[in-house]
């Protein structure tokens, strides 16, 4: 990557400061370096975001193929639950007639 840092005009800075030539070149092309190295661009950061942007599609695509099956299980157990309710229903129906007919009988008797 490369990054706008002119650094003849920073070693000849650092020469007007007192430094010597050889050390002021030296440190100049030193820090090109580091901030080639650490420094983001335009170009990173627009990599950057077109990473994140496809893995957040993919994790909303996943997300909502999770919440499908998880609504189509919590249906699929909706309906067990009213199915078992309806059973629930009947036998408790039966069994008040049974006791009803019994009680009849008793008093009528």
């Amino acid at each position: 990557m490369t990054i706008a840092f002119d650094t003849l005009d920073y070693a000849r800075k650092l020469e007007k400061a007192g430094v010597p030539l050889t050390q002021a070149e030296q440190q100049s092309m030193v820090l090109a370096e580091v901030l080639g190295k650490s420094v983001s661009t335009h170009q990173n950061l627009a990599t950057l975001e077109r990473n994140l942007t496809a893995l957040a599609q993919a994790n909303k695509a996943e997300l909502k193929n999770d919440i499908a099956l998880i609504g189509q299980k919590l249906s699929d157990d909706i309906g067990l639950v009213r199915s078992d309710f309806n059973l629930i229903k009947w036998m408790l129906g039966t069994m008040m007639v049974v006791n009803i007919a019994v009680a009849l009988k008793l008093f009528l008797h």
